[in-house]
């Protein structure tokens, strides 16, 4: 992996095992690397994420497990932004993305975009989909 780069880190209220296991099924080219759990020494979190290391779209992600009273709240003051190129994926992402989720604007035409959504899923991580209209 290189360094010196910005790395993606989600934190869950002990629901990281089930979020990467929906990010790695829901994008393409995307797959578990390995799972690190808690163990004795943390024990309110045995047997949940000390470390999630993943890809989405062949960037690389962590994630890790929070008691539901440590967590952090969740916000869309963050979010992650894709560009697709594919209107299918665009569709099979955000139809995913969205089932159990909040939709907060969209899809819909914006500017060079023919589709854009802002869609908060259903662990509470907030994904800017767009697919560019292309130039004919």
């Amino acid at each position: 992996m290189k360094q010196n780069r910005p790395i993606t880190f989600f934190s869950f209220p002990g629901t990281a095992e089930a979020a990467v296991n929906f990010y790695v099924k829901t994008f393409p080219n995307s797959k578990l690397i390995q799972f690190h759990y808690f163990s004795h020494d943390a024990p309110d979190l045995i047997g949940k994420i000390l470390n999630a290391d993943f890809t989405i779209m062949g960037e690389p992600f962590y994630a890790l497990d929070f008691t539901t009273e440590q967590a952090p709240p969740a916000s869309w003051q963050t979010s992650q932004y894709i560009e697709f190129s594919d209107t299918n994926e665009f569709d099979q992402v955000f139809n995913q993305l969205s089932q159990d989720g909040i939709v907060l604007m969209g899809p819909e035409a914006i500017q060079q975009f023919d589709k854009a959504t802002w869609v908060t899923d259903k662990f509470g991580i907030t994904w800017q989909l767009v697919h560019r209209a292309s130039s004919h």
